[in-house]
């Protein structure tokens, strides 16, 4: 049996709100954001559940779908990011 209080609660590991405004003129960038937000670039680790596969992610510049590109990519998809030019 484990002892509880060894364990970590996920929930304070991270930063949490309220985060201060942070007005950027579009597109903002990650780097310029308080605290720099995680896409998994090192925190994600991929166990190959879609290789072989494809996929094709939408919105990829963004905060959410970076980081699903990321993650796919990861776990062994080839990706192709579509963004709509304005």
């Amino acid at each position: 049996m484990h002892d509880k209080t060894s364990l970590n609660d996920p929930r304070k590991r991270y930063p949490a709100s309220p985060f201060p405004d942070q007005p950027q003129p579009g597109p903002g960038l990650a780097q310029n954001m308080d605290p720099v937000p995680d896409h998994g670039e090192q925190s994600y680790r991929g166990s190959g559940r879609l290789t072989g596969r494809n996929a094709l992610i939408t919105e990829g510049d963004s905060l959410i779908g970076r980081a699903a590109a990321i993650a796919f990519t990861l776990e062994g998809s080839d990706v192709a990011i579509a963004h709509p030019v304005e």
